[in-house]
């Protein structure tokens, strides 16, 4: 029996990591709670092994709500972190061009589909390129 259509589940975030990064500080000129965060030095265990360590850095993230579709697109969770991120701009350029901050968007695709593509327009490629510099994607497939 052929499938009618694949299943996809997305998501995208955006973070700052630091060895420096003091969490409060960025909360308070972004003017933005994260959706997730850690500092250097909290506690972590595997979730593979019984291992505990440290965090190496500290971690500011903010994140698209997790989206199940018919295809891997994922331009409306780059619009969705475009409006929170675009009024922001300055901050987040100075944080970029700073070497003590990593700045970068994390795509994250899930499906079925052994055979995926992905396609990012010009306006969604620069604006995640004016404010990180580093785009990472992660695509699972079951």
């Amino acid at each position: 029996m052929e499938k009618d259509c694949f299943i996809y589940k997305t998501r995208v975030s955006f973070g700052i990591t630091s060895p420096d990064i003091d969490l409060d500080t960025i909360s308070g000129e972004l003017g933005i709670l994260p959706d997730w965060s850690f500092r250097k030095g909290d506690l972590v265990t595997s979730k593979h092994s019984p291992r505990v360590g440290r965090e190496p850095y500290s971690l500011w993230a903010i994140r698209s709500q997790s989206h199940e579709a018919k295809d891997g697109t994922i331009s409306h969770h780059i619009e969705y972190l475009k409006s929170i991120l675009l009024p922001k701009i300055d901050v987040l350029k100075r944080y970029k061009e700073d070497a003590r901050f990593s700045v970068s968007f994390s795509i994250w695709i899930e499906t079925d589909n052994s055979a995926i593509g992905l396609d990012l327009g010009e306006s969604e490629l620069a604006f995640m390129n004016s404010v990180s510099n580093r785009i990472s994607f992660s695509l699972l497939t079951m």
